[in-house]
């Protein structure tokens, strides 16, 4: 069971997640820059695949296959699920229900921008609340726990503990430490 590639290897797997991406491109009609991106998503889903391969079943070309075609399908049903929820519109689109011939470009002020169009919050208040709430969450924090911050938007405090350079228990007494300075600060937890 091979754990990385060869270059012999890769000249035999690179092509063909090379035609996967095209194929995949072209079928869902996405811009012939996001091939590359694909094709390295294929290659990288392979070599995490890779530990499975048992060359006595088979050739690397043909797991090379199936795995680029399970990718590719999962990734078709995420681009396109995504689009999904995408709210495209044009701003020359019709406003439903409107007495008078109204678009959309008629109703979004300008001032809200483009974040208004796709449907975000622009309400001006209330990013500036947000902005002042980072600052006293910053201000209320040690700097020995940004690090830990940062690194929780990235992983849960479990698999934090596990990786990281803090026992468990310790990770998860300066968490409880964290959340008591923040509500002593004045900022309630959001959920």
């Amino acid at each position: 069971m091979p754990t990385q590639l060869s270059l012999a290897d890769l000249d035999v797997v690179h092509p063909l997640a090379e035609r996967y991406a095209r194929r995949l491109c072209r079928t869902l009609g996405r811009p012939s820059h996001e091939r590359e991106d694909m094709e390295q998503d294929m290659l990288l889903d392979l070599l995490a695949r890779l530990p499975g391969f048992d060359p006595a079943r088979g050739t690397l070309a043909a797991f090379a296959t199936v795995c680029f075609q399970h990718r590719a399908s999962r990734l078709a049903t995420r681009l396109r699920r995504e689009k999904r929820e995408r709210h495209e519109a044009s701003l020359d689109d019709a406003v439903p229900g409107q007495e008078e011939e109204l678009t959309l470009a008629d109703i979004i002020p300008e001032s809200e921008g483009y974040s208004a169009w796709c449907g975000q919050q622009t309400d001006a208040v209330a990013a500036l609340e947000r902005r002042l709430d980072l600052d006293r969450a910053g201000a209320v924090l040690d700097q020995r726990d940004h690090s830990i911050c940062a690194a929780l938007t990235q992983c849960t405090p479990h698999e934090l503990g596990q990786q990281g350079p803090l026992p468990r228990s310790v990770l998860y007494r300066r968490i409880r430490e964290m959340r008591l300075r923040l509500l002593a600060g004045g900022i309630a937890a959001a959920a």
